[in-house]
């Protein structure tokens, strides 16, 4: 065995793991304190509809493509929700996952069989991959894409690389790759409450937003 691989290994899942959930954790509170603490200044209009109807629906309407976008756009509207639904299988239903879940928190649920967990890490990062392909085609959304948004891509895909080839021993020392998941992990971590991941903690605060001030119209959103 590597010691240095090791010593880096049990470095990156003890200290920077422990660092990367502090940062995470205070980072989300700040980030939700702000949001918060904006509001946003008071309609004294009489609401022409049901704002908080309308909010909660637009919550789960916005779940849902347009009619005729993914036709229009297929690879952003089918590559995002592959990337999504597999990210999580791969994060929330691998057996290691799980145990340091239990660990942290004294819960578990079932684990997924492995070949559904690499299935669901090959199909994530080919989604990404996809993703990042058409974004790089389109002069539009070429010159949107900020470098932000290219970091917020390779954090979420180092992650599913990583652990693929560390679990299945591909190339390299095994120990030295799981580091490098693991501290792939811990950057995930750290980035998260200050980049465009933090949506997925907001989402559904934002769409209620939007549902709202929409239901105070009496439109649809």
């Amino acid at each position: 065995m590597n010691n240095s691989s090791f010593d880096l290994l049990m470095w990156a899942r003890g200290d920077a793991f422990d660092i990367a959930i502090v940062i995470f954790l205070a980072g989300i509170v700040l980030r939700l304190v702000e949001i918060l603490v904006l509001g946003r200044k008071k309609d004294l209009a009489a609401p022409k509809g049901n704002p908080v109807r309308q909010g909660i629906k637009t919550i789960f309407t916005r779940s849902v493509p347009p009619e005729g976008l993914i036709k229009f756009a297929p690879i952003t509207y089918i590559g995002g929700y592959v990337f999504h639904i597999c990210f999580f299988i791969a994060f929330l239903f691998f057996a290691p996952h799980i145990a340091i879940i239990t660990d942290a928190f004294g819960v578990s649920w079932p684990a997924a069989g492995r070949v559904i967990v690499e299935s669901a890490t090959a199909l994530a990062v080919l989604a990404l991959i996809a993703l990042f392909l058409s974004r790089l085609n389109d002069p539009i959304r070429r010159e949107l894409t900020t470098s932000g948004d290219y970091v917020v891509l390779a954090l979420s895909a180092l992650p599913l690389i990583t652990g693929y080839v560390a679990v299945n021993k591909l190339f390299g020392d095994p120990t030295f790759m799981m580091a490098l998941h693991v501290l792939s992990v811990d950057l995930l971590l750290i980035a998260f409450p200050f980049t465009k991941l933090m949506h997925a903690v907001t989402f559904a605060m934002s769409r209620y937003y939007n549902g709202t001030i929409q239901g105070r119209k009496g439109a649809e959103s």
